[in-house]
């Protein structure tokens, strides 16, 4: 027998008094508006949910923080902000702050990007995904920016390492779909190493799709299947040659998707931007904002390739990754030095 609207409201105040029955309840599998009574949140969740006792997540955060025998505590948004101001100078906290797990967004001030991040991520030293970027090939970004507009960013995984345990350049986990762009006379070198990411793909249920360019005209295409050769360098050739390659990509892939002008201009800009890499003057103008405690000594070559830094405070000097550097790691002997004092109790 179906419930009606009124026996359901019954349910609810006995089952979740904190909650008030906003919209109208039509079965346990339809989604129904609610108000938190404690903090006036408003959402909508699946009725049957209700009954089973779920409430405001912003009060059960609350409530869950309050209750963790005083091991973490819930912090304020001017605690919050306050920690982020000391670990991420740079990093503008847009978002409410709710919990250490609860996404919030942030805009970089450095590279003006915006995006959502964990507060516990950012607290222990992750910064902006753009600034930390190794700084890709306009080819790859192009074709990954493009599946970005199309699908939604979170669609879209870059240089995925989880799907074969292999670097994928980029990766449509719903789609199974893989892309490897590069260049020939790199990728020629390590042939075997594309010949087993082939291989693990294939074992997984992968498609994997290889693209080379610079590909001269007398060479033998080296995979039989979903391998896309050019002779033309797609970084730097008329951009029409790799709009079309997208529109074959799509329709490879079933993607009903018409990008607009102003969206393929959006994407070539973006792709410049993205793909640019940073000059050694670009990197310490970034480490002086980051971490204006620590010197660059040595030359910057790539966000991976470590040069010689020091930390102005205690004269350490080590070989540092600049990709981790500008995602906020630095100095471990201070870090070490704060983390002790945590932990250290006073006399009393």
């Amino acid at each position: 027998m179906a419930r009606s609207h009124e026996d359901f409201v019954d349910i609810v105040k006995i089952k979740n008094p904190s909650v008030e029955i906003v919209g109208i309840y039509t079965k346990a599998q339809d989604r129904i508006a609610v108000k938190c009574k404690e903090c006036g949140y408003e959402w909508t969740p699946k009725a049957y949910s209700l009954i089973q006792g779920r409430s405001c997540r912003y009060c059960s955060a609350k409530r869950g923080a309050k209750n963790n025998s005083g091991k973490t505590g819930l912090k304020t948004q001017q605690q919050f902000l306050s920690e982020m101001s000391k670990v991420h100078p740079t990093i503008k906290v847009v978002g409410e702050y709710l919990n250490g797990h609860a996404d919030i967004q942030c805009t970089c001030s450095v590279c003006s990007h915006s995006w959502k991040a964990k507060p516990y991520s950012l607290l222990q030293g992750h910064g902006c995904p753009r600034c930390a970027k190794s700084g890709t090939s306009f080819m790859e970004q192009f074709i990954k920016g493009s599946f970005e507009k199309a699908l939604g960013e979170d669609s879209v995984l870059s240089r995925d390492k989880t799907a074969i345990g292999m670097e994928l350049d980029i990766y449509i986990p719903s789609f199974k779909i893989a892309i490897e762009p590069g260049n020939w006379l790199l990728h020629k070198k390590s042939l075997n190493r594309d010949k087993t990411k082939r291989e693990r793909c294939k074992k997984k249920g992968i498609r994997l799709i290889t693209i080379y360019d610079k590909f001269p005209l007398t060479e033998q295409i080296p995979f039989e299947n979903d391998c896309f050769v050019f002779n033309d360098d797609l970084n730097k050739a008329d951009h029409s040659v790799i709009k079309d390659l997208v529109k074959r990509l799509f329709d490879i892939t079933n993607i009903q998707y018409g990008l607009s002008d102003s969206q393929w201009s959006t994407i070539e800009r973006q792709s410049y931007d993205n793909a640019k890499a940073k000059t050694h003057e670009d990197f310490i103008e970034s480490m002086s904002a980051v971490h204006p405690t620590i010197e660059v000594l040595g030359k910057y070559v790539n966000a991976n390739k470590r040069p010689l830094v020091k930390c102005t405070v205690c004269e350490f000097e080590w070989d540092g990754v600049p990709a981790n550097m500008l995602a906020g790691d630095g100095c471990r002997k201070c870090g070490t030095k704060l983390a002790h004092k945590k932990f250290v109790k006073e006399q009393d």
